[in-house]
């Protein structure tokens, strides 16, 4: 599948200037299925997954958790396919390569359309209300957030994900065991790999064929 786009020399729209939609060709948002194997130890708590920075750094660790957290949600019946899906962190280091990663990711699951805050930015609450509250409410069927919430953020210190619901609470216990069980034994993810990166830094909607990332 191809879609348009505007510059392929820095990431798409990543030239300031206004709110606007972007016209978009040749960029290539087929779904590629990538081998992978389990990595021990990826069990979120109440706040989600917490790690080292360099510990997610490491390919492919943000990769399998995520996957398997899209994995959990079809196997539960959320409607990602075709779906809304909040992406955004707190702004620590390495927020800006994880939301491209799970951007990527989310289109090759199926979702449809990522909302996301301007420079990734979304801290838990915002995250919660935007899913609760922007346009009609409860449009997205959940969001991931890129936050250690008090932790240190920094290449040494702590970098964290976790998964709210279409009701913009965290994910429960029933639906957080089964990420940990698919952890265990995931064997491939999906991204689509051919997409360059998004750029947020000013509210902008991006038409990529069949999907939209819109930047608010």
């Amino acid at each position: 599948v191809w879609a348009q786009v505007a510059c392929l020399s820095q990431p798409l729209g990543d030239m300031g200037g206004s709110a606007s939609s972007l016209a978009t060709t040749d960029v290539d948002t087929t779904p590629h299925v990538v081998k992978t194997s389990p990595i021990p130890g990826q069990k979120p708590g109440t706040s989600g997954l917490r790690k080292k920075t360099k510990e997610f750094m490491r390919y492919p660790y943000l990769h399998n958790y995520v996957q398997s957290v899209f994995n959990t949600l079809k196997d539960l019946n959320v409607p990602v396919e075709g779906g809304t899906l909040v992406v955004s962190g707190d702004g620590r280091y390495w927020n800006d390569k994880a939301i491209q990663i799970i951007i990527k990711m989310a289109f090759a699951n199926g979702v449809g359309r990522v909302w996301c805050g301007t420079d990734g930015l979304l801290s838990t609450p915002a995250t919660s209300a935007v899913i609760r509250c922007r346009e009609a409410g409860f449009q997205p069927f959940g969001g991931f957030i890129c936050s250690a919430s008090h932790n240190p953020g920094g290449p040494d210190d702590d970098f964290g994900i976790k998964y709210n619901c279409e009701n913009g609470g965290p994910a429960p216990e029933k639906m957080t065991d089964l990420m940990v069980a698919w952890t265990a034994k995931i064997e491939e993810f999906k991204i689509c790999s051919g997409l360059p990166d998004v750029g947020l830094n000013v509210p902008i909607t991006y038409k990529l064929g069949s999907k939209t990332v819109e930047v608010f």
